[in-house]
């Protein structure tokens, strides 16, 4: 963790100082500057002692802020808009993982690309994944967009967190029980939503919904393979699979390029409908991609 306070604390005797000096003394108006200043360097001292935390990816930021609440701070590596397959982080992100505590790893491509790096830059970093005992879809790594697999990583985070601030242990499993409801809450929402499409397909560029697609009976066909674009025979079956099954939308992420989405959209005359699985409200999110699923299946 970052600086502890030993003994009598700094900012207590910072202010005797002060005191011993007379700069208070027979000056009623500095003496208003007296809880300011307690305020001032009580909270520095606090903030010294907070869990610096680093992730990969803003979701993840989101899931950690749930459980550690104002106990961390956030290091997010992956900069908005960037790809998380060809991510190279810069040296100045790389120079800041010395002040990390901890590292909730979660196996995207630049991740686990720059692994051996991240733990160079700081061997004293604790390193948790928070995907160790998920069963994955073959090297998937969008575990995230799953709230059941969420729930998994968030009892990782928690006890990651307790690991490197025992003295933390009783909030953490306090927010992460929280935290477990509000996910239960949106399951059942997004149900709800889904229900009478089960078993319909999304037809999706980048193969990053087969989580969220497992886990709310939908079935997913992506039109990237194994980070390619398609070449001229899948496009061709892709076409066909999507004017088989009615499909009239294609769902795309920001972060990849879509022209072949868009050709393709052309071909059944339907259109490109941008979902993110990187916003990092995740649960908001959630919400906002089960419309445009439901907005799309429902036509």
């Amino acid at each position: 963790m970052g600086k502890t306070v030993n003994g009598e604390s700094t900012e207590g005797i910072g202010f005797s100082v002060l005191l011993r000096k007379g700069l208070f003394r027979g000056h009623w108006k500095a003496s208003l500057l007296i809880p300011v200043l307690f305020f001032f360097l009580h909270s520095q001292s606090y903030a010294g002692s907070m869990v610096h935390v680093a992730v990969s990816l803003p979701p993840q930021a989101y899931f950690v802020r749930q459980i550690g609440g104002q106990r961390v701070t956030l290091q997010v590596l992956l900069p908005p808009g960037a790809n998380p397959a060809t991510y190279a982080p810069k040296p100045g992100e790389l120079a800041s993982l010395l002040k990390a505590d901890i590292y909730f790893r979660i196996h995207v491509p630049f991740e686990d690309a720059w692994m051996k790096r991240f733990r160079a830059v700081n061997r004293k970093m604790l390193v948790i994944d928070t995907t160790e005992g998920i069963e994955k879809i073959g090297k998937d790594p969008h575990v995230w967009l799953s709230p059941a697999l969420v729930k998994h990583q968030a009892r990782q985070i928690a006890k990651g967190l307790s690991l490197v601030d025992p003295t933390g242990k009783r909030d953490y499993m306090a927010n992460l029980d929280r935290f477990n409801r509000s996910i239960d809450k949106l399951t059942r929402t997004i149900e709800k939503r889904l229900r009478s499409f089960k078993g319909r397909t999304l037809l999706v560029y980048h193969p990053c919904w087969g989580y969220f697609a497992r886990e709310f009976g939908l079935k997913q066909v992506a039109i990237e393979h194994e980070g390619k674009p398609p070449g001229a025979a899948l496009l061709a079956k892709v076409i066909r699979v999507a004017q088989r099954d009615r499909i009239h939308c294609i769902f795309a992420q920001p972060q990849f390029d879509s022209r072949s989405a868009q050709i393709i959209a052309r071909q059944i005359h339907g259109r490109v409908v941008l979902i993110d699985p990187m916003a990092e409200d995740w649960a908001k999110n959630l919400l906002r991609v089960t419309d445009k699923i439901v907005d799309c299946l429902g036509r």
